[in-house]
């Protein structure tokens, strides 16, 4: 039996940006709420430009990095992690004067590992974590048109993560026994659940928070980190 979903985003003008199994789940979870919703991939983000208002932005701004320490760690590989955060900014500030025709919500979408710090992992820590500053900055920037803006660190069975319990099932069986609830989160009823809230009228004085959509990793021990248990080659 279908659920009855709450329709509290009805009529909403939504943009995904990330067309990935995630986005794909947050845009079927507004959707269900009463959103129209365009889903598009982070590569054709432009083409949705337009001069009507958008009540909901959600951007998939998930940063990429070979695995490398510190000591390891090239500038192209920096630049690599970066560019993912620095096309988010870009989007942003392209929506920006759709947004605040009549105030909207922003939602960043990052990773497991986006508040904390994983050993092997020097690039992509950083531009995890740039991701909560630029939250804020356009929480502090922007709340004055009513926008708010809030990054939603998930842990959803993904093709990732199903692709790394092929390579490592001991591994991620390890992770997924660390969570609270005892499961992976479902891209829609999970992680989308969490964005439809945050682009209600529910969440309307909530600003510049990061939200862990993970079943309580991030406060159930340390984050088991791949690059450790990388298979040799």
């Amino acid at each position: 039996m279908t659920p009855a979903y709450a329709r509290v985003l009805e009529n909403r003008r939504a943009l995904v940006v990330g067309d990935d199994e995630l986005g794909a789940g947050i845009a079927l979870r507004l959707e269900r709420a009463g959103a129209l919703v365009q889903l598009v991939a982070a590569g054709d983000a432009a083409a949705a430009l337009a001069e009507q208002p958008l009540d909901v932005l959600v951007l998939n701004a998930l940063p990429a990095a070979a695995p490398a320490p510190l000591d390891a760690m090239s500038t192209q590989t920096l630049e690599a992690a970066l560019g993912a955060v620095r096309h988010t900014a870009q989007l942003m500030q392209a929506f920006f004067p759709q947004l605040r025709q009549r105030g909207g919500r922003i939602l960043l979408i990052g990773h497991r590992y986006g508040e904390s710090v994983s050993e092997g992992l020097a690039a992509y820590n950083a531009a995890a974590w740039s991701l909560v500053g630029l939250t804020r900055s356009a929480a502090v920037d922007w709340g004055q048109y009513q926008i708010t803006t809030n990054l939603i660190l998930p842990l959803a069975a993904t093709r990732e993560l199903h692709s790394a319990r092929e390579q490592r099932p001991r591994v991620i069986e390890l992770l997924i026994a660390q969570l609270p609830l005892g499961r992976l989160g479902d891209p829609a009823d999970d992680v989308g659940a969490a964005a439809v809230f945050l682009a209600s009228e529910d969440a309307g004085f909530i600003n510049g928070e990061v939200v862990h959509a993970d079943g309580g990793q991030h406060v159930a021990g340390a984050v088991l980190s791949p690059a450790r248990f990388r298979t040799p080659a």
